[in-house]
């Protein structure tokens, strides 16, 4: 199968024969791999160089692997896939919660491992249009990624998953758009035992968008069917 030369990813996995085999996929698909067995090396090999992506692990011999991911997303945009033996929806909603861009249950397959990589690694690459547009006082900067208020500068601190959904939104203001339409755009699967992907992301980006207290004044849920894009847009 066919990879995307460039990419970095780091695997951290404490199974010898889950770890290689993860390596030894991301490699046959055209990425630079690297394994580790625990978050002492997980944080060994970041110090040591640059990575796109974290394969982690949800269980790790010396960390709880939500605790790595939140600590992980409070200083980087990396792209981190959860991976556990517990495939159960609140399980994968907890990866999601904790600053995670997808999640992929073991046994795992490597057609589905390259499909779940390549999606997020692409999310920090696709050309963005239109930078500088302002909503809610906000400011939407898709040319650099960013989502700043409009009087400090500070950034909402968004993951790459949610500043994608955002941007989708925002780009059909009014619009209702399906959790369907959300997930193709992301590469998120809602399909099967994982529904509840967008409707986690959609809570994560309304928590850090609140307006006077108010979640839902930029996103709204249109029941039964997805979301719109509330608020007005300048620019």
């Amino acid at each position: 199968m066919e990879g995307i030369a460039q990419g970095r990813v780091l695997v951290v996995e404490d199974v010898h024969e889950v770890q290689a085999l993860l390596v030894a996929s991301l490699a046959a698909g055209g990425y630079s791999a690297t394994g580790v067995a625990d978050a002492r090396g997980m944080r060994q090999a970041m110090d040591a160089g640059r990575f796109d992506v974290v394969l982690l692990d949800l269980r790790l011999p010396d960390a709880d692997g939500l605790g790595l991911a939140r600590a992980l997303r409070q200083k980087s945009d990396i792209g981190i896939i959860m991976v556990s033996s517990h495939g159960a929806p609140h399980e994968r909603a907890r990866g999601l919660e904790a600053g995670a861009d997808d999640y992929i249950a073991k046994p795992v397959y490597p057609r589905e491992l390259l499909a779940r990589v390549r999606n997020v690694f692409e999310r920090g690459k696709r050309p963005r249009r239109a930078p500088g547009r302002s909503f809610a006082g906000w400011v939407l900067d898709k040319e650099n990624r960013l989502l700043s208020r409009q009087d400090s500068g500070d950034a909402a601190g968004l993951t790459r998953a949610e500043f994608d959904l955002l941007c989708v939104l925002a780009d059909r203001p009014g619009q209702i758009v399906s959790r369907e339409t959300l997930a193709a755009f992301l590469g998120v699967n809602v399909a099967g035992p994982n529904p509840r992907n967008i409707d986690v992301l959609v809570s994560r980006i309304r928590k850090k968008l609140a307006v006077d207290g108010d979640e839902a004044a930029v996103i709204k849920t249109c029941r039964g069917y997805g979301y719109r894009f509330a608020a007005k847009i300048d620019g």
